[in-house]
């Protein structure tokens, strides 16, 4: 008794290069073959993640520093952190161009609704303040502030506007630098209900040029060992 294997070889456009090979196994890449980051030449690309292996003071060694470039249009954390002390406030904030948090008083503006696990539906938090409350009551552990942000209008200097679909931003259109979030959070509000929470915040200064973003507990809450997050870029087409 006898088998036979057939292989059929991969090739480019012209017919001439063979990039891999196909048998009933296996396909087989040829060594001179790269493959191209999932996000190229659009889509979401990975950019950092940050994990805790220790409780960690939460503030300024809690930072998503020098992510924004012109490379992205658009950006998203993905956030899975947990207090070490029940009922902390979680707040965010922007970097500025140098690293340094953005502070002004009353700068920050944001707001959150509630949908709790009995139904009911009210706000939750608001502001404005000198950062912005992302989340209330957290309870400790990996049931603490399970979500994402998605970031908009966030770019690293005047200089520094990536290119879309064919048009190059720059800033001398109207606000031409408004950093805007929307979030959203699943876990507990400690010791009263399982929710879901859906917020906004934005920083009322025009233009605001950053460089990354900060999450911290209230009074520097340590973060849980275990905890993480994880920034993403969007790039968009250069052209069509």
């Amino acid at each position: 008794m006898s088998s036979e294997i057939k292989a059929d070889l991969i090739k480019d456009k012209s017919g001439t290069k063979t990039l891999a090979t196909l048998s009933s196994s296996a396909i087989t890449l040829h060594s001179d073959v790269n493959i191209a980051d999932g996000a190229s030449p659009h889509g979401w690309e990975h950019i950092k993640t940050i994990s805790y292996n220790s409780d960690t003071a939460s503030g300024t060694t809690t930072q998503m520093a020098s992510v924004v470039s012109s490379k992205y249009s658009a950006y998203k954390l993905i956030v899975q952190w947990g207090s070490v002390t029940n009922a902390s406030d979680l707040f965010f904030r922007f970097l500025d161009s140098s690293g340094n948090q953005l502070s002004a008083s009353n700068k920050y503006e944001y707001g959150a609704s509630r949908i709790s696990e009995g139904g009911s539906a009210s706000n939750h938090f608001n502001g404005p303040g000198s950062d912005a409350q992302v989340g209330e009551d957290i309870i400790k552990g990996q049931r603490g502030w399970n979500g994402e942000f998605l970031i908009y209008n966030c770019f690293a200097s005047s200089s520094d506007y990536p290119q879309i679909d064919g048009f190059q931003l720059n800033n001398s259109g109207d606000h031409p630098a408004s950093p805007h979030a929307i979030f959203r959070y699943t876990g507990n509000d400690h010791g009263t209900y399982d929710l879901l929470v859906h917020g906004f915040l934005w920083y009322d200064v025009d233009p605001t040029y950053v460089s990354g973003f900060q999450l911290e507990f209230a009074s520097s809450t340590n973060v849980q060992a275990g905890s993480w997050w994880s920034c993403y870029g969007l790039k968009l087409p250069t052209s069509d």
